[in-house]
């Protein structure tokens, strides 16, 4: 991994999920255990009255979520698939959304202790997003399963 994390990562997650950038999805800082991420105003992602629609959000969020897993674990070492996803919507959005998404150090080392044990490890994560005023606009909780990795890795997980 390079030191521009927050390129690098953008880069991977357009690369493996075009969805993303088509959004306009953006990692405006990244590190080990951490993702910011920011996503604005754009024809694609608002709805019937002006506002931000639901699955644009949801795809943020999980897409925030995973960018902070991303900057967690070696992505060459296991396989990240999402088994449950709930999202609690509580103002709308309308201009920009952002959210920080982080893993402390202790939950990284129980999940990669569980993949070397069980060959696979749920790792609950939870994410808000936020209005450019700091105000919550939703929360969302998934379940992450984390596994030793498929046969044929995704292209372009080498260079991250």
């Amino acid at each position: 991994m390079t030191d521009d994390y927050a390129g690098t990562l953008e880069k991977l997650l357009y690369g493996i999920l075009p969805l993303v950038e088509a959004i306009g999805a953006k990692v405006v800082e990244a590190r080990p255990g951490y993702a910011r991420m920011a996503m604005s105003r754009s024809p694609l992602v608002v709805n019937h009255i002006g506002a931000f629609h639901a699955g644009a959000l949801y795809t943020f969020a999980e897409t925030a979520a995973g960018a902070a897993i991303a900057m967690s674990f070696d992505l060459m070492a296991v396989t990240v698939v999402n088994r449950r996803g709930e999202i609690r919507y509580h103002k709308l959005v309308t201009e920009s959304v952002e959210s920080e998404a982080a893993l402390p150090q202790e939950e990284i080392d129980r999940v990669n202790r569980e993949i070397e044990k069980n060959g696979k490890a749920v790792l609950p994560f939870s994410v808000a997003l936020k209005n450019p005023d700091g105000v919550t606009a939703c929360e969302a909780d998934f379940d992450f399963i984390l596994r030793k990795p498929m046969k044929k890795p995704i292209e372009g997980l080498a260079a991250f």
